[in-house]
């Protein structure tokens, strides 16, 4: 099942372990982070569960499925035809939100760039969070700025033996990796 297609009581229920807490931590810190992961390696449900936390914590989150978007909208368009969808995602008003942005698919900006200038110029400048297939670092850095990459493993295959190039591998199922 999709990460969207799952209520919030299901949401609360999911147990991401020690990698929510390291994202949620550099969240709350005002960092952004960026979740990158396979199908399946549950970036949609852990996103969606980052922005229940933070919504009770004080903040607003605005979730952003750039699927959903449609050429030229900017936020003001999106919400208008998806608040509905986001309240019942996240259980927040999504008029109220927008000092953070939950964005879903966010491997779409590069591909389809023109399709969502619009509602990127707008969401420039806030906290995001964010969750990618693939990630090009260079891209979202000039896009929204350092943030905090953490790996998600597919949670349905079991974890490779063989370990990677250089001896960089995943523990569990968060890697981090800075490059100084």
């Amino acid at each position: 099942m999709r990460g969207e297609d799952l209520r919030l009581e299901d949401i609360e229920r999911l147990d991401f372990g020690e990698d929510i807490k390291i994202a949620l931590s550099r969240a709350l810190a005002g960092a952004n982070v960026y979740m990158v992961g396979p199908p399946g390696s549950g970036k949609t449900s852990m996103l969606r569960k980052m922005g229940v936390y933070m919504h009770r914590l004080g903040r607003e989150p605005l979730y952003v499925k750039l699927e959903w978007v449609k050429y030229g909208w900017g936020v003001r368009d999106y919400v208008k035809h998806y608040g509905h969808k986001i309240k019942e995602i996240l259980g927040t008003d999504p008029l109220a939100a927008g000092d953070v942005v939950l964005l879903d698919d966010a491997e779409l900006l590069w591909s389809y760039a023109s399709v969502y200038r619009n509602i990127v110029g707008e969401i420039r400048g806030r906290q995001i969070i964010a969750a990618f297939r693939e990630i090009d670092v260079d891209t979202v850095n000039i896009l929204f700025g350092d943030g905090f990459i953490i790996h998600l493993q597919d949670r349905r295959t079991p974890r490779p033996l063989a370990k990677a190039p250089l001896g960089l591998g995943f523990l569990g199922k968060t890697s981090e990796i800075v490059v100084l």
